[in-house]
């Protein structure tokens, strides 16, 4: 009896829990009412799997990794299920992009993921991505005609991720409605 009311107390706590979260997160979307909204990012256990191994790959080699991102890019989700790994020349702060530009292209690819690792004498990988990066994703958007799907893994349990361009909650100006 004693541990059932444990378990019924607990599972209350957790649904009113999720219930604050909620809030807090409608609560943040309403202060930003022009800003652009990143998707939902959901890793299948294959796509999980590839960006252990990548990221293994990385900090063994002490330099970037580079791979083609598998999925689906939806309105408000991106579901990522596999990972492709590219040979590309890198160094411990810069990956080469040509391949990556050439190999990752839709419709059988979503994006691309490298690794920030490097082998300089600041052990810190970054968390975010670099001027170099954007323009990456730019030149990868402007080539195949869309958005697309970019991440980098920056440790053993951590990734930044966005769609690129990001998503607007309304038109820019100048935009016309279709």
């Amino acid at each position: 009896m004693a541990a059932a009311v444990r378990g019924a107390v607990a599972v209350g706590i957790a649904a009113a829990e999720a219930r604050a979260i909620g809030v807090v997160i409608l609560l943040a979307l309403a202060a930003r009412p022009g800003a652009a909204q990143q998707a939902h990012w959901v890793m299948g256990p294959q796509a999980k799997l590839g960006v252990q191994e990548l990221w293994a790959r990385s900090v063994a080699a002490r330099r970037e990794q580079v791979a083609c991102l598998g999925g689906f890019l939806g309105a408000d989700t991106v579901l990522v299920n596999r990972l492709q790994p590219v040979d590309e020349t890198s160094d411990s702060l810069n990956a080469s992009a040509q391949l990556s530009l050439a190999t990752c292209a839709p419709p059988e690819w979503i994006g691309v993921l490298h690794s920030h690792v490097r082998s300089t004498d600041d052990d810190t990988p970054t968390s975010r991505f670099s001027p170099g990066d954007r323009a990456v994703m730019s030149e990868w958007t402007q080539r195949w005609g869309g958005q697309g799907a970019f991440c980098l893994v920056y440790s053993a349990r951590n990734m930044h991720c966005e769609v690129y361009p990001p998503r607007r909650n309304r038109p820019a100006p100048g935009d016309s409605a279709q």
